[in-house]
């Protein structure tokens, strides 16, 4: 699956986003970046940060920057009854994430059709997370800490993530909650080996890679289930790029979200890249640890 990304863009990496749907011109970028309140991470957690707001481009406006919470809220949520430690009934405002809606971080391309909460997205409500790059941790058989990589395209600094979004509204304050998850869809041959999270129910995942050529066919028009797995399909190995980084990202007590969170770390356990990753090492190439 996919619940961490770095988003960290430049004013002209947005500039050029921006002209693509002939909505920025001249210097105007840091004021619209400055009133959606745009602050990008070098490395965001959708639970560790408490499902953030992220910018992204959607299909009601796509020349906009918006600002929307990573894990959608159904427009037909309401809010919840929950039992406190002292066994007393409180009712939880659907977007404290307390709920059964702390699931909704992502969505399988396969099942969209299938789920109430997904099946009324994906014909209109589609959006697209723009990232630099995204992190999976691969698990190496008898050892404990995983193994962070930092997934990115080898040919564009700034790539999509294909995602659906929603609209809340709370029927007594009249206050409007935007809202994501990301498309997940099958792994590669890179991404079949690094997320090899032996607790995934689904198995090894990615999220669905929109390099910037299909972001306007993603965001235009009304789509079929086809139309979007012909979109969200495995993007090829040889287009990315991944590089081992340092452990303990989701770590509380660790500040990740720093420029050298993206810097390479060897790791003679692995080996030199994920080709070898789970086969015998050659001597010299063996942890002492």
């Amino acid at each position: 699956m996919c619940y961490s990304v770095a988003n960290k863009l430049s004013d002209q990496n947005w500039q050029d986003i921006l002209e693509i749907y002939g909505a920025m011109t001249g210097s105007d970028i840091k004021k619209v970046t400055n009133d959606v309140g745009y602050s990008g991470h070098y490395f965001v957690d959708v639970y560790k940060d408490n499902h953030p707001e992220l910018a992204v481009i959607s299909s009601d406006a796509p020349g906009d920057i918006q600002m929307m919470r990573w894990g959608v809220i159904p427009s037909f949520a309401k809010y919840l009854e929950v039992s406190t430690k002292e066994g007393k009934a409180v009712l939880v405002h659907p977007y404290d994430f307390r709920n059964k809606y702390t699931k909704t971080a992502n969505a399988m391309v396969e099942t969209l059709q299938d789920r109430p909460t997904w099946r009324r997205l994906y014909k209109h409500k589609r959006c697209i997370l723009p990232v630099t790059g995204f992190f999976e941790f691969y698990h190496l058989e008898g050892k404990k800490v995983t193994y962070p990589h930092y997934l990115t395209l080898k040919d564009q600094e700034v790539y999509g993530l294909a995602c659906l979004w929603d609209e809340w509204v709370d029927s007594e304050t009249g206050e409007v909650v935007k809202s994501f998850a990301i498309i997940t869809t099958a792994p590669n041959e890179m991404m079949s080996v690094i997320h090899n999270n032996p607790n995934a129910h689904s198995g090894p995942r990615m999220p669905a890679i929109l390099p910037v050529e299909e972001w306007e066919s993603w965001l235009d028009g009304e789509f079929t289930h086809e139309d979007v797995k012909k979109l969200c399909r495995p993007y090829p190995t040889d287009g990315m790029v991944a590089s081992p980084i340092r452990q303990g990202l989701k770590k509380r007590d660790v500040n990740a979200d720093i420029p050298q969170v993206h810097e390479k770390v060897d790791y003679p356990e692995l080996g030199k890249d994920w080709r070898g990753y789970g086969q015998p090492q050659e001597p010299n190439q063996q942890s002492l640890f």
